[in-house]
């Protein structure tokens, strides 16, 4: 029985890989669609987010609202995949800032490492993410920021 599952689990991980070589953006899939979340100590503020792919799937963008705040926030990513640094690279447009990274497969899910992003008055915040598929229709994201020299979740 542990060689079936070893041997289904490696078929799996080919499987990845080999769809992640012909469609570089492949490691959106799972993401791809629209989602409704809540934050961890906030549950009357959510996040409404797409995915959809764009300009025949060379690109997926990503569009979220956040409720529950003072005034709605909203941003915008692209993901494209740079060929030269053989990363799916990040541009996320907020409407008080940018900011330019990276989104790395990590398991079956997305590591953002760290980044920064540049408010519309110039301050910088660096922030790294994380998104883990947990089942077929849930992910758990998780998001941080640097504070002092030590990282601090980002709870709203």
């Amino acid at each position: 029985m542990r060689a079936v599952l070893i041997a289904s689990a490696l078929a799996a991980l080919s499987a990845f890989h080999a769809a992640a070589q012909t469609n570089p953006l492949a490691p959106l899939d799972f993401f791809k669609g629209c989602w409704h979340g809540v934050f961890a100590r906030s549950t009357s503020v959510t996040d409404e987010r797409c995915l959809a792919p764009m300009l025949g799937g060379a690109y997926v963008r990503d569009t979220h609202v956040v409720h529950g705040g003072p005034q709605p926030y909203a941003g915008e990513a692209i993901y494209a995949f740079d060929p030269q640094a053989q990363r799916i690279v990040v541009t996320y447009y907020a409407q008080d800032g940018i900011e330019r990274g990276f989104a790395d497969v990590a398991g079956q899910g997305l590591s953002f490492p760290q980044a920064d992003f540049v408010g519309a008055d110039g301050s910088v915040t660096t922030l790294r993410a994380a998104w883990t598929p947990e089942g077929p229709d849930r992910f758990i994201a998780t998001a941080e920021f640097l504070e002092n020299g030590r990282w601090v979740e980002h709870l709203h």
